[in-house]
């Protein structure tokens, strides 16, 4: 068959008519990929329309493409590959020029792009837009140049229809740090498009640097609505959330981010992991970890791990990962890093990861701004019977938090009065010294059991310690005499005996020490001539305990006053 000439040219010519917007319509959606950060699609499209139509625009967009994902020098091939295609096509040496901008080149960057913007004689609005987002994609940057090249191709686009324009132009006035010009730009965006993902992403963007976190989430939102595919929305999300301290959230748009965009990177996927520690999702960050195994050398992925591992009581590997991690980084070490290693040596159940327990949370305690570490230690030392010391680290609580707890007055009390006993039989004598050490360590008892009582009016074992307080301050005979300990050892048994009443499972948790009251109540109205009301807290004390030889003996010879036991042991420890 004989093709005439004409038709085959004419056929040639509809082909190219018919293929040109195709070409363009994949260009445009490989951008809206790239800008979305679904990087292996745009770099799949780049790739095909380069390998099935090598001409320099096609070629540009190829190494556009790379300078995005932080390939250089891949970027620089596709580059010469389009100048070699097309010499007088000026996009490639912008291009180039990016390509030394990435490289912190600033001067050959700027040779290259008034190269080709001299060349082009200012008129080519294509190469004015790409020389001025050159000057804002990377660390080495000139958002004066970058607004003054959009400005002059502003000014040839006489529809202004453009959006790309407007949109680098907050770009660049982002890292000026001018939010508002930033915003006004992006929202011109919106004006032409209302319904543009990527201004509403970077006006969240705008308010996320603010720590505007509220308005940001706002504004992601709506960049979700209007395209739920553009990825880096979810990221910034993310960040967003994290800055709420929603960590869980924050975790899950972050898992959002990973899946849409498809993104390998490895500090993409550490920071996943850092979100789903925080989420308290420990296992779920341990594999995002393993992920990262010989891919990237970042020391920070041992602490990663020895967070994750002592939240998980992996303990061995908690010290393991975090000994390692502060020795080969001493510069990245923060206070975390001890807090969550001293937490490892406290779970380890031996004396010297006991000890080492308490230095490491001693040197993250006073960075520590989330929790108050004083706390910490303070329970630790306490349930190690290190009394002293707990007094020092309850007393650093109470004064480095804002509102402390009742708890941290509680504790405070507890074992600064079983801390009174300690140090006067330290001194093994009865002297001037040993009665000044056990009245200093009363005091802070009888100070702390105050507070108590001013935050929880109705807490009846802060009344009984009150009591015990304020007879062991004396000798038993100027205590029985004084009846100091009466009014507080009275409100001690009303209280308990209301919450007995009220819940019949609580008298074992009071017995031990109604029965101490009750024998001094006892005690002080027979030295009061009062045998009856004497009697009424004996039978009470028979009431709990029958077999009791006190009682039973200060029954049979009245007179003779049963005092409380010289040194009461310990309470469970109880929530306030």
């Amino acid at each position: 068959m004989k093709i005439q000439k004409k038709s085959l040219l004419t056929a040639l010519v509809l082909g190219v008519v018919a293929t040109a917007p195709l070409f363009a319509q994949d260009v445009q959606s490989a951008l809206r990929d790239l800008e979305s950060e679904r990087f292996a699609k745009a770099e799949q499209t780049f790739k095909q329309l380069a390998s099935s139509s090598p001409t320099a625009d096609n070629q540009f967009y190829l190494g556009y493409y790379y300078l995005k994902a932080d390939q250089p020098d891949q970027a620089k091939a596709a580059f010469e590959k389009g100048l070699q295609a097309d010499p007088k096509n000026q996009l490639n040496n912008v291009g180039l020029a990016g390509v030394a901008l990435a490289k912190n080149d600033l001067a050959t960057a700027q040779a290259k792009i008034d190269e080709a913007v001299k060349a082009t004689k200012s008129k080519d609005m294509d190469v004015l837009l790409r020389a001025g987002e050159m000057y804002t994609m990377f660390e080495k940057n000139d958002p004066a140049r970058a607004l003054s090249l959009l400005e002059a191709a502003a000014k040839l686009d006489k529809k202004n229809t453009n959006t790309d324009i407007k949109m680098i132009m907050g770009d660049a006035y982002m890292i000026k740090n001018d939010g508002g010009n930033a915003v006004s730009r992006y929202e011109d965006v919106l004006l032409a498009k209302p319904n543009n993902a990527e201004a509403n992403y970077k006006i969240g963007k705008v308010y996320l640097r603010g720590k505007n976190y509220k308005l940001a989430q706002e504004f992601y939102r709506k960049a979700i609505d209007s395209d739920p595919e553009f990825a880096a929305t979810y990221r910034d999300l993310a960040e967003a959330f994290f800055g709420s301290r929603a960590y869980k959230t924050a975790a899950n748009n972050m898992d959002l981010y990973l899946q849409k965009s498809q993104n390998t990177n490895p500090e993409m996927i550490l920071r996943s992991a850092q979100f789903d520690f925080l989420a308290q999702d420990y296992q779920k960050a341990i594999g995002k970890l393993d992920q990262l195994k010989g891919k990237v050398n970042n020391p920070v992925i041992d602490r990663m791990y020895g967070w994750a591992y002592s939240a998980l009581g992996k303990n061995d590997q908690a010290i393991e990962t975090l000994n390692r991690f502060i020795s080969t980084a001493p510069e990245k070490v923060i206070y975390d890093d001890y807090k969550y290693l001293g937490r490892a040596y406290g779970q380890t159940g031996t004396p010297e990861g006991d000890s080492l327990s308490i230095v490491f949370l001693e040197k993250a305690a006073p960075q520590d701004t989330t929790e108050n570490l004083y706390r910490e230690i303070g329970q630790k030392l306490y349930g190690d019977k290190r009394y002293d010391r707990a007094v020092t680290y309850f007393e650093k609580t109470i004064a480095n938090d804002k509102e402390p707890k009742n708890n941290d007055y509680y504790y405070l009390g507890l074992s600064s009065f079983l801390q009174a006993f300690r140090a006067s039989n330290e001194l093994k004598s009865d002297t001037a010294a040993a009665r000044q050490a056990r009245m200093t360590y009363l005091q802070k008892s009888d100070g702390a059991f105050d507070n108590v009582i001013k935050n929880t009016p109705e807490f009846a074992t802060a009344y009984f310690y009150k009591g015990q307080i304020a007879y062991f301050m004396n000798s038993p005979a100027e205590a029985l005499a004084s009846g100091a300990p009466v009014p507080h050892y009275e409100k001690f048994v009303e209280l308990a005996n209301n919450e007995i009443a009220a819940d019949a499972s609580k008298k074992a948790q009071y017995q031990r020490n109604l029965i101490t009251a009750y024998k001094f109540l006892a005690s002080y109205n027979l030295a009061k001539k009062d045998e009856a009301k004497a009697k009424e807290y004996f039978t009470k004390v028979l009431e709990l305990d029958p077999n009791d030889k006190d009682v039973k003996a200060a029954l049979e010879a009245p007179k003779t006053p049963a005092t409380p036991a010289a040194k009461p042991k310990a309470p469970a420890k109880k929530t306030t």
